[in-house]
């Protein structure tokens, strides 16, 4: 639109803006700008980090995590002396995280070894194939047997087995799921009666079949029509016993005499 005023022509819609920008692109470089600057100030920036549903902090660089996990992991071997894993592993997610919500390495460690449940390498133990606990190792198989055969047979000097197949497999289990020697060892000499058959082997005599099935000799006299405490066994002989079992019985290998005991056996035959 122009306006003629004494010869002069006056231009009221000068296309030109600031700094002779056309204004139409100084508009659409206004809302461009202000478009980004929205998308800065929501735009994730960080990792967001929980634990079974609860807010740790926050982390800007992911390697900074996965490095805390191998620390926990590498300490937690050192500990235990056997491999470990997490139960669960950490919530990890892309969010705009504000100032107050970082947190640093030696932080995450920390709420790592408190808040995390940490599986560790076990053993568990099977008796004919029947679960009987967890065991933190396969030595504690070897301790069983000892504090049984104390139990079984005092402080004899008898080489034994364990009368049942005993088995360990690899597992991975709370701190907690581990059954102490105590109560694996009360566990395993629970014992429940039981009518058997058995075929007598040389060198069985009544009382040392009474002692092997943890029962007694007036049991077996009065399990066979005809038994008395003179019956003198013989080798193929098949008796009857009512014992009671323990959820793992030892069977005697070996004898050992001492000195003393084989000397006063000689004395005792001469």
């Amino acid at each position: 639109m122009a306006i003629k005023r004494d010869s002069k022509v006056i231009r009221l819609n000068n296309p030109k803006g600031i700094f002779g920008v056309d204004r139409r692109v100084m508009t659409i470089a206004i809302i461009v700008a202000v478009i980004i600057g929205l998308l800065l100030a929501f735009m994730p920036n960080a990792y967001k980090i929980s634990m079974n549903g609860e807010f740790i902090g926050a982390i800007k660089d992911k390697r900074v995590i996965e490095g805390a996990k191998d620390t926990v992991i590498t300490q937690l071997k050192s500990l235990y002396g056997t491999e470990v894993k997490f139960e669960e592993e950490l919530e990890i997610q892309r969010y705009r995280a504000k100032k107050k919500d970082y947190i640093d390495q030696s932080y995450l460690i920390s709420c790592m070894r408190k808040k995390m449940d940490v599986l560790i390498g076990f053993k568990e133990l099977l008796i004919d194939g029947e679960s009987v606990g967890i065991i933190a190792s396969s030595q504690d198989v070897q301790t069983l047997k000892n504090e049984l055969k104390k139990r079984y047979y005092g402080n004899s000097d008898v080489e034994v087995e364990f009368g049942k197949k005993v088995e360990v497999k690899d597992i991975f289990a709370k701190e907690d799921d581990l059954i102490s020697m105590d109560k694996l060892v009360q566990k395993c000499a629970t014992t429940t009666p039981k009518s058997i058959t058995y075929t007598v082997q040389a060198g069985d005599t009544l009382s040392g079949i009474a002692s092997k099935y943890n029962t007694t000799i007036e049991s077996i006299i009065s399990a066979n029509e005809g038994f008395t405490s003179q019956t003198v066994l013989q080798v193929g002989q098949t008796i009857n016993a009512n014992i009671n079992e323990a959820l793992l019985p030892l069977e005697i290998v070996e004898v050992h005499h001492t000195a003393d005991t084989d000397a006063e056996n000689v004395n005792t035959e001469a």
